[in-house]
């Protein structure tokens, strides 16, 4: 199985990024991360009430009921982030898993006090 550098990964993601790409793409992913830079405060108030945590797999998830709205929220989050890390894994040659893991392990270091987490072995923690 192949070892993965998860803070060589971040780095890179984090440049390339920034790197253009054709228009559309380009177009696309700056549509998809204004609308999750739109969506943090209500994706953190979510995480911070404990009503969803971050998986393993760089997803927030559903951890305690929620009405529609906020299902909505999570759910609008989930998909930007999966075409963000579509994006990303094209430019590198990973998969949106690999994408996704190694966003989880920098979310893991960055998140705020109380909020859910998951290990990469699937352990839920308050962190």
């Amino acid at each position: 199985m192949k070892t993965i550098n998860w803070t060589l990964l971040a780095l890179i993601a984090a440049f390339t990024i920034a790197l253009p790409t054709d228009a559309y793409a380009q177009n696309d992913e700056a549509s998809i991360k204004q609308r999750i830079l739109e969506r943090v405060n209500s994706v953190d108030a979510l995480k911070i009430s404990g009503a969803v945590g971050e998986n393993s797999k760089g997803f927030v998830e559903q951890r305690a009921a929620l009405n529609p709205q906020q299902t909505k929220t999570m759910n609008e989050e989930n998909s930007d982030r999966r075409a963000l890390y579509a994006i990303l894994g094209k430019r590198l040659g990973l998969s949106v898993t690999v994408v996704g893991q190694g966003r989880a392990e920098s979310i893991r270091n960055k998140s705020a006090p109380k909020v859910w987490l998951q290990d990469p072995s699937g352990k839920w923690y308050q962190k």
